[in-house]
């Protein structure tokens, strides 16, 4: 972070400390500027501070506005290891780890090829359909936009590049393809957080919010590839991009055997039994260890792959960590019921669609930073109002799900957007944010739907 954004950031800062000191010696908690750590932390990620260090920054304030000593601070963090979102910031790390097992028993290029050969490279719509269906299987598997894209790219690019495809367009079918795959897979951070705070099972979820969701992100981001194909047309990849497919292990195929079978296995359990999301805590390890198994990768090995796949989200569970406290702290100072308070009489005149449409707004324009931070804020602001609205489980799930998704698409680039541009070698922004308007649109119409049915 350079130029003003850092002085900026540091005077917001300073300003909401102050605010914080003034609410505590005024005896004025209980009221709206209880909420001063949220405004604080959404400009923070908006000045592009670490989120991280956003919500350290927001926990803060929030000590100091309700008086909280460090000893209780201590306590509170203690008490957050074992809350429902950190337990989410262990099964990303869990699900970190077990995508570098998938990686480096080769089952994860495996299966991209599997795709490939399946629906057959003759053409450009064969394959976009085997690149994209390639990205969502790799996004539901690793639980991670880049990593699945990073996965397709030695194998991939060789052959758009022989086929003419264009960088813009294979950025455009890497961001829908992951996309759509993040939001279905049954132990995707997503995933995992809506269904623990709408209370409800993968099958619901998956009916409800997941499969429609990620249909329309899949099949909008394919024609939008095939316009960006015709609108870039001159854009292609130099000819020294030659096919350097990955060394793929002896092994693999049985890998990739062992990592189907028992997700498989594991998924099925999970949806006859009903179990909750800590159930996931038992599959990451035991899928990882079948894999390996099968892979024929010794145990030490296997770990040691589990620690790189884990260490780059570690960022992520400091993040979870965090946040909890945060939120306690919140409802402390009374600030929940103080919105509460003034929202109630709007929120229980306008009807179910219409509330789930308004919180669906305030998530996604409103609320920033990790997707899974953005759905445990709109549970804890608008949770306690969903039985008076008469919003039912699944389609509290949908406002959850587009609420905190509908901003990987825009209105503003992201650093996902730019993360898959770079990863397809493209530098055209402008074809990236056509590609994410289309989809951000279809989207909000969709839901607008979708609230409509299910309330």
């Amino acid at each position: 972070m350079t130029g003003w954004k850092p002085r900026v950031a540091a005077g917001v800062f300073g300003a909401a400390l102050v605010t914080a000191a003034v609410v505590l010696g005024t005896g004025t908690a209980g009221t709206l500027w209880g909420l001063t750590p949220i405004v604080v932390y959404a400009i923070l990620v908006l000045l592009d501070v670490d989120v991280v260090l956003a919500t350290l920054g927001a926990l803060v304030i929030a000590a100091v506005q309700t008086g909280t000593a460090p000893l209780a601070m201590g306590e509170l963090m203690g008490e957050s290891l074992g809350s429902f979102i950190a337990v989410v910031g262990m099964i990303v790390l869990l699900g970190g780890g077990l995508g570098r097992v998938v990686t480096e028993t080769g089952a994860a290029a495996t299966m991209v090829r599997a795709v490939l050969h399946g629906i057959g490279i003759s053409t450009r719509l064969r394959f976009r359909l085997g690149v994209m269906a390639s990205a969502t299987l790799l996004g539901a598997a690793l639980g991670t936009l880049s990593g699945a894209s990073a996965l397709l790219v030695p194998i991939v690019l060789p052959i758009a590049a022989a086929l003419r495809v264009t960088p813009p367009s294979m950025a455009a079918m890497f961001h829908a393809g992951t996309a759509a795959g993040l939001v279905t897979g049954p132990f995707t951070p997503p995933v995992v957080t809506i269904m623990g705070a709408a209370q409800i099972s993968y099958g619901e979820y998956l009916l409800n919010a997941g499969i429609p969701m990620a249909a329309v992100v899949w099949l909008t981001g394919l024609g939008m590839s095939h316009r960006i194909q015709r609108w870039t047309a001159g854009e292609s990849y130099p000819e020294e991009v030659a096919e350097d497919l990955a060394h793929e292990p002896a092994a693999a195929k049985r890998a990739t055997i062992g990592f189907l079978g028992s997700m498989a296995v594991l998924v099925a359990l999970g949806i006859v039994f009903q179990a909750g999301y800590t159930y996931v805590l038992i599959v990451m390890p035991v899928s990882a260890a079948i894999t390996a198994l099968f892979g024929r990768m010794q145990p030490g090995a296997a770990l040691q792959a589990m620690y790189r796949g884990a260490q780059p989200l570690l960022w992520l569970f400091l993040l979870f960590w965090m946040l909890n406290p945060m939120l306690e702290l919140l409802e402390k100072s009374g600030a929940y019921d103080a919105m509460q308070r003034l929202m109630a009489p709007t929120l229980d005149d306008v009807g179910p669609w219409l509330f789930c449409i308004i919180v669906l707004l305030v998530g996604w324009l409103g609320i920033s930073g990790a997707a899974v931070a953005q759905v445990v804020l709109l549970q804890k602001l608008f949770g306690p109002a969903l039985a008076s609205a008469g919003v039912p489980p699944g389609a509290w799930a949908a406002v959850l799900l587009g609420s905190s998704q509908i901003d990987w698409f825009g209105p503003f680039p992201g650093p996902d957007m730019i993360g898959q541009m770079g990863l397809a070698r493209s530098r055209n922004l402008r074809m990236m944010m056509y590609n994410g308007w289309a989809i951000m649109v279809a989207n909000l119409a969709l839901f607008a739907v979708l609230f409509f049915v299910l309330t």
